[in-house]
Parts: C-alpha cells; sequence; structure tokens
C-alpha cells in the first residue's frame, strides 16, 4: 500500500531514527566501526514522527483530518503495521530457509536458485530486500536468522 511504501520511505531517509526505533544491532554497530546506538526518548515519539510523514499528506482527507485531530491516535496502528511488516519478512525468510541466512539481498541475486525464489515473494511483498538490509542481523526481527552463514568455510578454516 501507499502507506507502508511512506513507512518505508521515512525509515530510509531517518537512518539514525529507524535504528534507534528497531533496536540497534551489536553486530551491526560492530561492523560499521560505530557504538551501538540506543534511543534517550520513548518509541512513541518515532512512531508519532513516522505517523506524521505517513498521514499529514494521505490522500484520503479524512483521514488527514483524524490525523489533525488526534495524531497519537495513529501510533499504535503504526505499532501494528510493523509488527505485519515483521511476520511478512519472516515469512520472506522462511521460505528463503537456510539458503539466505546471513546473506545480503546482493549476494541473494547474484545466485540464480535464490534469486529465482526471492523474486517470487517480492510480488508478493516488494519491501522485503529494504527490511533485510536493517533486520537481516537483528534477532529481535529477524526469527528465522542462523549464525551459519553459508558462504563461510569452516573445513578450510580448522585446516
Amino acid at each position: 500500500s501507499a502507506r507502508t511504501s511512506w513507512l518505508i520511505a521515512w525509515c530510509r531517509d531517518n537512518e539514525d531514527s529507524h535504528i534507534k526505533l528497531f533496536s540497534d544491532s551489536v553486530k551491526d554497530a560492530k561492523d560499521q566501526g560505530r557504538k551501538k546506538k540506543q534511543s534517550d526518548i520513548p518509541k512513541e515519539t518515532y512512531y508519532l514522527q513516522l505517523a506524521d510523514s505517513i498521514f499529514v499528506n494521505d490522500k484520503d482527507p479524512e483521514m488527514r483530518l483524524l490525523f489533525q485531530q488526534n495524531p497519537k491516535a495513529f501510533i499504535k496502528p503504526v505499532q501494528m503495521r510493523f509488527q505485519i511488516l515483521k511476520k511478512k519478512y519472516n515469512e520472506v525468510n522462511t521460505t528463503l530457509k537456510q539458503m539466505g541466512a546471513g546473506m545480503t539481498f546482493d549476494d541473494l541475486q547474484k545466485d540464480q536458485k535464490t534469486k529465482t525464489l526471492l523474486d517470487s515473494q517480492l510480488e508478493k511483498f516488494p519491501w522485503w530486500p529494504e527490511l533485510h538490509g536493517w533486520w537481516r542481523t537483528n534477532p529481535a526481527y529477524n526469527t528465522v536468522s542462523s549464525s551459519a552463514d553459508p558462504r563461510q568455510d569452516f573445513e578450510s578454516a580448522a585446516l
């Protein structure tokens, strides 16, 4: 939906806020050579900012008016949308199974087998690549992830 696309766009445009909203991954912080980001303000503040970016220009005038009258009433629906996105994100991950564990979207697109499988999923859930970039290493969101990266060569490392 257009509202989900606005939600994703806000997260993309507000990287620092979305990192704090999703709870920063220790692994991501370490890989990027930075400290783990933690928020000193309630997550509801971010959800309200998000709701504003989604509903202030909504194509439905009634929805815009409702938001103007009571913006805090939109916090819970935005939170619920994230729960739905998380569920659908993990459904795609379950379909990929171990083939995609720990791999980036670009890596998955390089292998024809995973590309074909993923492309079929993207027709139903086009936001997966963006979410995967944010949630791939975050166990709070990626409940299907594995510590076994299929690109690792444990045999040669043991020799």
